[in-house]
């Protein structure tokens, strides 16, 4: 059965590629789901390219630590608000949010980077999952949620969180409901001055009310990380900008050099020193020293 014309893969595309992954690992499919939720777990085996009988070992490679706690699962999806809502999932994985997603949601789509999840899911989902087989850095997701407002779900690769949060900032979903690892959540909530005060903090703190929802214990995870995690909701303001992703592309470039000075980091733009002045900014100013708003101030006063 194939995915609808939309998508970049079809279903045969993604079986021939999980195929040519397992293959390559010489390995089975073979997964154990909970009486429960059908919920997906996976088992240590003694070699990290083969699977037992009883388990499915996941990739290091792609940061895969699996939400195992259903007392957890039930906490997010509740924290989401999505009901009767259009829904992107950013690496389902197993599907343990995905299930209750579909049940929420009016509508359901997922980027998933892992050929064999992918066929995990279309299997156990069908075409109710909207499933893209990709990097989600490098998705089209417009074709995936439509013209309308949408809300994102997911719980993120740690070694991949900050790339794909500043790629979904841009793209301005109505809220965002991310488990992240718990220092990486602290970026969301960065002041001027601080240590990780960056362009994730200015952005999302223009533009979103952010909350911190619970803490996670490594303990809910399958197979267990070495830190904890930590589930983040921003809920969008009314704040607009008419260029989202050029905002962005302006606050990497202030934060690239943060010893240098702001002026020098714009490569000494000629409308800067009047805009500084214009806004209460002393000259050599540096990026993190201005808060969330003066930033977006200024990117106005230079490019709308």
């Amino acid at each position: 059965m194939a995915y609808p014309p939309a998508f970049i893969n079809t279903h045969t595309d993604i079986l021939r590629a999980a195929a040519a992954e397992k293959a390559a690992r010489g390995s089975k499919l073979i997964v154990r789901r909970t009486a429960k939720s059908g919920m997906i777990v996976y088992m240590k085996t003694q070699s990290e390219n083969t699977l037992a009988a009883d388990g499915f070992v996941p990739n290091k490679a792609l940061g895969q630590n699996f939400l195992a706690d259903e007392t957890v699962i039930e906490a997010i999806l509740d924290a989401a608000q999505i009901g009767g809502q259009t829904v992107l999932e950013i690496g389902p994985g197993t599907g343990a949010l995905t299930e209750g997603l579909l049940a929420r949601a009016s509508r359901v789509a997922a980027v998933e980077k892992d050929g064999r999840l992918c066929e995990l899911l279309f299997e156990r989902f069908g075409e109710s999952l909207r499933l893209l087989h990709a990097d989600f850095l490098d998705a089209d997701v417009a074709s995936l949620v439509g013209s309308g407002s949408w809300h994102a779900v997911g719980n993120l690769p740690y070694y991949a969180t900050t790339p794909i949060v500043l790629r979904l900032l841009p793209l301005l979903p109505q809220s965002m409901t991310l488990m992240v690892q718990k220092e990486a959540a602290e970026r969301f909530f960065a002041r001027p001055g601080g240590r990780v005060y960056g362009p994730l903090a200015a952005y999302a703190q223009c533009f979103y009310q952010i909350e911190s929802v619970l803490s996670v214990p490594r303990s809910c995870f399958s197979p267990q990380p070495h830190v904890d995690s930590a589930v983040v909701r921003l809920v969008r303001t009314a704040v607009f900008v008419k260029n989202p992703a050029g905002f962005m592309t302006f606050l990497k470039q202030a934060f690239s050099m943060r010893r240098k000075t702001l002026y020098n980091n714009l490569k000494r733009d000629d409308r800067l020193p009047d805009a500084l002045r214009m806004l209460g900014c002393p000259q050599d100013v540096r990026a993190e020293a201005l808060s969330p708003d003066i930033l977006l101030a200024l990117y106005r006063r230079l490019f709308e």
